[in-house]
């Protein structure tokens, strides 16, 4: 966890509590500079259930091409372009969204065509985010305000050591939709 928390700290990206087993934020994920940290951070696995994980493949994509041609252990989680209407809806307050998350997938199976296996959608409303790094699990609750998910940019999260019980609850959870979902 250790390598992590320092990792953040260099973004600018500082914990407001926790301890040994569970690390607290009121602010920071899904900026670049969080994905910045998590991408000089991670050794072995890096596993992300996201929505359009925009700002992962935006400025960072050469630094997560390198690592994928270094072997790492990669999964990432889109919402599908293909769920229903309702679900793609209320999946940000933002006109744009399904627009943006074409885009995002379609840049990933151009850029990333000999890594798509790393790569699944999923069709149903997700209701928490989940990213699996090496020994721990970082973890950020879906907000809704006015029926819609709020923006994740700058909000709260938790960073759990691996061995934590919310950790394993969370990597299980992560498992399950993994296998229950399609290719991109």
């Amino acid at each position: 966890m250790k390598e992590v928390l320092i990792a953040l700290a260099n973004e600018g990206i500082k914990p407001v509590g926790g301890n040994d087993n569970e690390v607290l934020f009121d602010e920071g994920y899904e900026t670049y500079e969080f994905y910045n940290a998590i991408l000089s951070a991670v050794k072995e696995r890096l596993y992300i259930f996201g929505r359009k994980n925009r700002k992962l493949f935006t400025r960072n994509n050469t630094k997560l091409k390198e690592l994928l041609e270094n072997k790492l252990d990669f999964k990432c989680l889109f919402l599908s372009d293909k769920a229903s209407s309702s679900i793609l809806k209320i999946a940000q307050d933002n006109d744009n969204f399904e627009e943006d998350l074409n885009k995002v997938i379609g840049s990933v199976k151009e850029r990333y065509t000999d890594y798509l296996t790393c790569f699944r959608k999923y069709d149903f409303q997700q209701l928490k985010r989940i990213i699996i790094l090496d020994d721990v699990v970082i973890y950020a609750p879906v907000e809704f305000e006015m029926g819609n998910v709020k923006h994740f940019t700058k909000s709260k999260f938790v960073i759990y050591s691996i061995d934590n019980t919310k950790a394993i609850e969370l990597i299980h959870e992560f498992n399950k939709i993994w296998d229950i979902s399609k290719e991109i």
